[in-house]
């Protein structure tokens, strides 16, 4: 049992290794696909971590600041960051999945297996 799960996973890996090759081939579909999906679950967790611990709890805190009055004042940001932090954690989960997914979907079938595609940027 344990000889027929390394050698699937070594020949899966081998495959991986090999699929940049074909990229501009008559395969571009193939590996475009397969660029795609790896891409995505990459990109999907990774959103989901970025923009639930950082992007949207930052950017919650700093509008809801900015609507309390004043987006540099020390009372406003400590009100922003008590509601903020915890709705924007919360509100991250589902915007990083989407949007990661999106960015691995994407990028992985433009420029399959290329560095741009497993790195969730931000925003432009």
């Amino acid at each position: 049992m344990k000889k027929s799960l390394l050698l699937t996973v070594a020949c899966a890996l081998s495959l991986c290794t090999a699929a940049p090759s074909y990229a501009n081939d008559a395969l571009n579909n193939v590996a475009s696909f397969f660029g795609s999906v790896t891409a995505t679950i990459i990109d999907v967790p990774e959103g989901i971590i970025v923009d639930s611990l950082y992007n949207m709890p930052l950017k919650t805190t700093h509008a809801l600041a900015d609507k309390f009055g004043d987006e540099k004042g020390f009372q406003q940001n400590v009100a922003g960051a008590a509601i903020g932090i915890p709705v924007g954690f919360l509100w991250g989960i589902p915007y990083g999945a989407i949007r990661g997914g999106r960015h691995g979907m994407t990028s992985g079938w433009e420029k399959p297996f290329s560095t741009e595609s497993f790195i969730v940027s931000e925003e432009k």
